[in-house]
């Protein structure tokens, strides 16, 4: 049996628990709820504030956003060298997601998954990146295997770390790099999550560098 990553860091910060479970390419979704929260203050809670904790308290609306959503900025997610579009098997609450198909792969496919959000209101886009690192920090047992620390991607601010978490008595290694990208009408959030087992932090590392150079964010 393969289980993905991507039932690990990318759906907890989602606020929804996801499982992807198989043999092989028979690998198919099995989310416990059919369709994610909207609100992100539905999310893992923890002692830190978080973006989510800032949307709540600031009245502000957050509107999931989906691959080809019209007026949105388009996310160009190229898959690196030996990873490839989970296709079917992206969760519902996902803008996108890759896997990881190499020749190494044990039994946990590691994964990025791509989230995006609008939101509208009054939103401070500085804030919503100092804010970003309590989601990870807050996942239980985390440990910094890098410290957070300003970013772009594209010609967009962005703020990025990474660690190590335990989820279901396994230690993983996780890297979130959150972008702000304000427009007119709103300000959209978009978040790319790397995880997988602590063992695979070389495979999530590679893949990483891969992605921070040719991801294209079109507006």
């Amino acid at each position: 049996m393969k289980r993905t990553a991507i039932s690990g860091a990318a759906a907890v910060v989602a606020g929804i628990a996801i499982v992807l479970s198989g043999c092989g390419s028979d690998t198919k979704t099995a989310p416990t709820a059919s369709t994610p929260p909207t609100d992100s203050s539905t999310s893992a809670k923890g002692p830190l504030p978080t973006i989510a904790s800032y949307i709540a308290e600031n009245n502000i609306q957050e509107a999931p956003v989906k691959h080809g959503d019209a007026g949105s900025p388009k996310i160009d997610l190229t898959p690196p060298a030996d990873w490839a579009d989970a296709g079917s098997d992206t969760p519902d609450w996902a803008y996108r997601a890759i896997i990881y198909k190499g020749p190494v792969a044990g039994d946990y496919t590691p994964s990025i998954v791509a989230l995006m959000s609008k939101l509208t209101g009054t939103v401070d886009p500085q804030k919503i990146l100092d804010l970003a690192p309590g989601e990870l920090t807050n996942l239980p047992g985390w440990k910094p295997m890098s410290a957070s620390r300003p970013s772009t991607l594209g010609n967009y601010r962005a703020v990025q770390l990474s660690g190590t978490w335990t989820q279901d008595g396994q230690t993983k290694v996780v890297a979130q790099k959150t972008v702000v990208i304000p427009e007119k009408d709103a300000v959209y959030v978009l978040q790319l999550n790397a995880d997988g087992l602590q063992a695979e932090k070389e495979i999530i590392g590679a893949a990483t560098d891969v992605t921070d150079s040719n991801t294209k964010i079109t507006p």
